[in-house]
C-alpha cells in the first residue's frame, strides 16, 4: 500500500526523483513513454502523491528542463575551461553534444512541445519563457559574449529550432533528406558559432 504521508525531506527526495526520471524518460524514450503511471510506478509512489508534488505532468516536465539548466552550465564552463580545446571547439561540442543528447541531455520534438503547451497555464507558460531567456544569456555568458552584441532569446531560438529539426528526422519531417541530418546539424553548429565568435568579438583561431 502507498504510505499516506511524507515528511517534508521524503517529499523533496520523491520530488527529486521525479524531476530525474522525467528528464531521463524525456533523453532515452520520449513524452509519449512517459505517462504518469510509469513514472509513480518507478519511484514507488501514489498518483495522489503525484499531483500534491505537480500539479500535471507537462508541470513536471517543464520543472525537469529547469532543473537540467545548472548541469548544462557546468558543462559549458567545463568546455570553456579545458586547456586542450580551442575556444571556438568548446562553443561547437556544447552545441553538438545538446543536439545529440549526450550525457541524458533532455530535449523535446516538435510533438511534444506542443503537447505540454497546450497543457500549460498562460503564467506557466510565461515564466518558464522567461527562465529560458535567461539561461541562453548565461551559455553565451560562459563563452563570453554580451547580451547587447547577441540577443538570448535569438540565440537560443537557433539553437532549439537546430536541435529539435535534428531531433525530428525523419520520423517528423520525412521530406528532409535523413543521410543529410549530420551534415546539415554541423553546418549549424558552424554557423551559430560564426555568430558567436563574431558577437564576442573574437577573431576566428584564438584560444
Amino acid at each position: 500500500m502507498p504510505r499516506r504521508s511524507y515528511s517534508e525531506q521524503e517529499r523533496k527526495q520523491v520530488r527529486e526523483a521525479l524531476l530525474e526520471a522525467m528528464t531521463r524518460c524525456i533523453a532515452e524514450r520520449g513524452l509519449i513513454h512517459s505517462s504518469v503511471d510509469l513514472l509513480c510506478r518507478e519511484v514507488c509512489i501514489s498518483k495522489t502523491f503525484f499531483y500534491s508534488l505537480f500539479s500535471s505532468k507537462e508541470e513536471l516536465v517543464l520543472q525537469s528542463l529547469r532543473c537540467q539548466q545548472p548541469r548544462l552550465l557546468r558543462y559549458a564552463q567545463e568546455l570553456r575551461d579545458d586547456p586542450s580545446l580551442t575556444w571556438r571547439q568548446g562553443v561547437e561540442r556544447f552545441l553538438r553534444d545538446c543536439c545529440r543528447g549526450e550525457g541524458g541531455i533532455a530535449v523535446l520534438s516538435i510533438e511534444e512541445e506542443q503537447e505540454v503547451y497546450r497543457c500549460l497555464t498562460p503564467e506557466s507558460f510565461r515564466m518558464f519563457r522567461r527562465d529560458q531567456r535567461a539561461f541562453f544569456g548565461q551559455v553565451l555568458a560562459v563563452f563570453g559574449v554580451p547580451p547587447e552584441t547577441l540577443d538570448p532569446g535569438l540565440f537560443g531560438s537557433l539553437a532549439i529550432a537546430m536541435m529539435m529539426v535534428y531531433k525530428a528526422i525523419p520520423e517528423t519531417m520525412p521530406f528532409l533528406f535523413p543521410e543529410t541530418a549530420e551534415d546539415m546539424m554541423e553546418f549549424q553548429i558552424r554557423a551559430l558559432a560564426d555568430e558567436m565568435e563574431r558577437a564576442a568579438g573574437r577573431r576566428a583561431g584564438t584560444p
